[in-house]
């Protein structure tokens, strides 16, 4: 009669998640080579914001991170694994989509992020149906421990809110419009695969998906003396849209010091228009025992951004925010400050700041 382990309990379990997620297994199965996981988190927040004329709070979900359920089903081979992903999102009001004219969204948004099959072999994993493309949060690689506060996808969390003019009227334009991060290609159809890692750390990628969406990339993941580093590249095909795009954070394990660099460029081979890009840069300190419960994570990021949206603009963004570990609980509180100034050639903005405070539960 073959072992039969079930656990139920959040927590003692985890399984990482693409390039930043790392969810506890609210229930992992296992029978001989046949394994059931399933898991997800809650993530919520206050988002409080001033756009120069008038002051607001939302009650919101983290779009850094958005609320989801995840299960995945494998049976082990030996050498090979065969098995298939579900994911789902469901969001109450997105940070990404409430503004002043649109302060609740009370419907749940339910999108599916993953209905994929994968079969895992010694020569690479290959994977297909809908799901990450290989370069999907290649701007995105962070080793701070703040990323459900600040990450280069600077715009997630207040991304709905109109910009105001100069005149205190509400433009035409949101935050959204110019401050993407340019994370390579998101979720798709297709049909996708990962090298063995091969080097002392790289895996190379490759993906050919729906609508012309193709891309290649190299990614790493190791150790350098006494940096953990992590990094990763990316040429990618949109339609007619060109994109390189990548990331590399390390962090200094006696010290708890990190850096994380990000930065993008679009072809966009449109005549007249200029190509837009970004570049970010993260600071960030981590001290695993300042407090009893967990790890006290701090950063400070600035983000760079040109001709988004329109040729000649000008869009700039800082914050400073701190999470903190309660292990026990498998939560993440987060607090921190965001500013963004956005110009144009024909329109210079008023200042929007938010401030911004929640938690993530994982189970």
């Amino acid at each position: 009669m073959r072992s039969i382990l079930m656990k139920c309990v959040a927590g003692l379990t985890t399984a990482t998640v693409g390039p930043t997620l790392t969810y506890a297994q609210v229930i992992n199965f296992e029978d001989g080579g046949l394994k059931f996981t399933f898991g997800g988190h809650i993530n919520r927040g206050v988002l409080f914001t001033d756009d120069g004329v008038e002051s607001n709070e939302f009650w919101v979900d983290n779009d850094n991170s958005s609320t989801r359920l995840r299960s995945s089903i494998s049976y082990d081979f030996g050498d090979y694994v065969i098995g298939g992903n579900i994911e789902f999102e469901f969001e109450f009001s997105s940070s990404n989509v409430v503004s002043q004219l649109n302060s609740d969204v009370s419907t749940s948004v339910s999108n599916e992020r993953k209905f994929e099959v994968f079969t895992r072999t010694p020569y690479g994993t290959f994977t297909y149906g809908f799901g990450d493309a290989a370069s999907n949060g290649i701007a995105e690689i962070d080793t701070s421990g703040t990323f459900i506060g600040n990450n280069s996808a600077v715009g997630l969390i207040a991304g709905g809110q109109i910009l105001r003019t100069d005149t205190d009227d509400f433009s035409s334009n949101d935050i959204g419009d110019f401050f993407s991060n340019f994370d390579g290609i998101t979720r798709i159809e297709r049909f996708r695969y990962d090298t063995p890692e091969f080097g002392g750390g790289f895996v190379a990628s490759v993906s050919a998906g729906e609508n012309t969406q193709n891309d290649i990339v190299l990614r790493y993941n190791g150790t350098i003396g006494d940096f953990r580093v992590r990094s990763g590249i990316t040429f990618a095909e949109l339609g007619d849209t060109d994109r390189i795009a990548g990331s590399v954070s390390a962090f200094h394990e006696p010290t708890g010091f990190n850096v994380t660099f990000a930065s993008a460029q679009d072809d966009l081979d449109i005549d007249g228009r200029d190509d837009p890009g970004y570049y970010y840069l993260k600071l960030g300190y981590q001290k695993k025992d300042l407090l009893p419960w967990g790890s006290t994570s701090f950063a400070f990021d600035y983000y760079d951004g040109s001709n988004q949206n329109v040729n000649g603009s000008d869009s700039e963004s800082f914050s400073l925010f701190v999470v903190q570990r309660v292990n026990k609980w498998n939560t993440e509180f987060f607090a921190g400050y965001r500013t963004y100034d956005v110009s144009t050639p024909a329109e210079d903005f008023q200042d929007t700041d938010v401030v911004f405070i929640g938690s993530r539960f994982t189970f």
